[in-house]
């Protein structure tokens, strides 16, 4: 007699779907990005017949661009790099031949040139903005392995008086290197204007070096402000006029981003494809109470969007709101310049470019596994996060580590 049995089938489990939460989603999407290039690093490591320093080279190579494209703050700003140290100028008119005389005098403190360097190779380059009369470019001797280095050289200008209420003198500060591209330690942007030669004949200065500054930055941006009380303040971008495409553009696909430093909200408006001369006419809130105004600045942000080559900055126009009438509004337009050197955003900055460099330090740690310590089987699983510690410059950083790989 058969007997019955019951079947061995078992309906299947819910499985549990993932939310579209987008946080989730790009946080995952950057620990699989980062896995696969950890990945690549390994054979690169594990290969035979290869120069270790091109090994090397090559790895700090791919971790500089991974953490580029896992952290979205670089998304519109190029060309963050520490800079440090100053130059030492002197500057005299000759009214009579119509030029002008400069004095590369000296630098101080210059910062090394590249990672695995103690010391720089420094040479100044400088540049006539605009460059009226095709004098091209001015450079001093190389000063070998020296971060303060002596140059002692002179160059002349062919400029006349008018001119010189018009132009601006582009220095810049590079460390040579044979094997690959030079690296720029900074720069010095002088408004000739400043000077009153009538007055005094030479002018000699240290100047501090900054970031490289865009100079080809043009047009204008308009913007009105309201207010309501008790602390609803309305920001309206309306149009941006003469916008410069990026290098090797015609044409760019702009939007704006507006936030107020020390405040939560940060917005971004539509992007306007294939314009110069794009209209927005969008409005957007910030919660600032009326006695904050005082202290409180608007930072506007214009940004070419590209999805190919990334994004590049058009220009920024700071507004301060110390000057702000609640009661009458504010309605103008604003030129747009490269502000990152400004006072306002050369902290914040700076924050960023500390960051980026306790990353890439870790990172670079982690490609070649030392301190070992750090590194043990035992410490590889389960989610960690590390902190560097600078103490000279009383500063941290902080990096995630997911069974192993690094993440931002």
């Amino acid at each position: 007699m058969m007997g019955n049995s019951e079947s061995s089938y078992e309906s299947p489990k819910p499985v549990k779907s993932l939310l579209q939460n987008q946080a989730r989603i790009d946080k995952l999407t950057r620990f699989l990005e980062a896995k696969a290039e950890y990945e690549k690093t390994v054979e690169v490591f594990d290969g035979n017949g290869i120069d270790k320093y091109e090994q090397d080279k090559q790895s700090m190579k791919m971790l500089k661009g991974l953490f580029k494209k896992l952290d979205p703050r670089y998304e519109t700003m190029k060309n963050i790099g520490e800079v440090s140290g100053e130059i030492q100028l002197s500057f005299k008119y000759d009214a009579e031949k119509e030029f002008l005389l400069v004095k590369v005098i000296k630098c101080r403190e210059l910062r090394c040139g590249g990672i695995r360097s103690k010391t720089s190779s420094p040479y100044v380059k400088m540049d006539m903005y605009p460059d009226n009369h095709s004098q091209g470019s001015q450079l001093t001797k190389i000063v070998v392995e020296e971060n303060n280095p002596v140059f002692s050289e002179i160059f002349s200008f062919k400029i006349n008086e008018i001119e010189i209420i018009d132009n601006n003198l582009v220095i810049q500060v590079w460390d040579y290197d044979v094997v690959t591209q030079d690296d720029f330690l900074g720069e010095v942007i002088v408004r000739l204007q400043d000077f009153d030669f009538n007055k005094s004949p030479i002018h000699t200065a240290w100047y501090t070096l900054n970031m490289n500054t865009d100079l080809s930055v043009s047009g204008d941006l308009e913007i009105s402000l309201a207010y309501k009380l008790p602390q609803q303040l309305y920001v309206t971008v309306h149009q941006a006029t003469g916008l410069s495409p990026p290098d090797g553009q015609s044409s760019s696909s702009p939007f704006v981003k507006v936030a107020i430093p020390g405040t939560k909200s940060v917005y971004s408006s539509q992007v306007v494809r294939n314009c110069l001369d794009p209209q927005w006419n969008e409005t957007f809130e910030f919660l600032v109470p009326q006695e904050e105004l005082a202290f409180r600045y608007i930072v506007f942000h214009v940004v070419d969007e590209n999805d190919n080559y990334g994004n590049s900055s058009l220009g920024q126009v700071i507004l301060d709101l110390d000057t702000f009438d609640p009661e009458k509004g504010h309605h103008e337009s604003y030129k747009l310049a490269d502000l990152k050197n400004s006072e306002h955003l050369k902290n914040k900055t700076s924050q960023t470019a500390t960051s980026q460099e306790f990353r890439e330090s870790f990172m670079a740690h982690a490609s070649i596994r030392h301190p070992q310590f750090l590194f043990q089987k035992e410490s590889q699983t389960g989610k960690k996060v590390f902190t560097l510690t600078c103490r000279k410059a009383k500063c941290k950083g902080r990096i995630r580590a997911v069974d192993g790989i690094l993440v931002a």
